[in-house]
């Protein structure tokens, strides 16, 4: 599964992009992340399984939505929480839980 975290500028997740590609390595996940910012997900979008957002981008998550629903894609906004203290285990529990990925 590809995918694709938002937000800003895609600096900001790299660091978050870079605990969750150690989770899915140690988990043994099919699975490759990218982080990138919102002005290129149109270049990205239809390469991707999947959409994360970062929550400092959560104005954007209806026309995000909007635009990966175009490629039934889903996209999730990440809890704030999780997103601060790094926790993946808990995004990738909820992406298998509501997405069977």
């Amino acid at each position: 599964m590809r995918i694709i975290l938002c937000c800003s500028l895609g600096m900001s997740s790299s660091i978050f992009v870079r605990v969750l590609r150690k989770e899915i390595k140690e988990r043994n996940l099919d699975y490759t992340v990218a982080s990138i910012g919102m002005s290129e997900l149109s270049k990205y979008i239809e390469k991707a399984d999947f959409v994360l957002l970062a929550p400092q981008v959560k104005y954007a998550f209806k026309d995000i939505s909007k635009m990966s629903k175009g490629y039934n894609i889903p996209t999730v906004l990440i809890n704030e929480k999780d997103y601060g203290i790094m926790n993946v285990t808990n995004v990738l529990k909820n992406i298998k839980d509501e997405y069977n990925f």
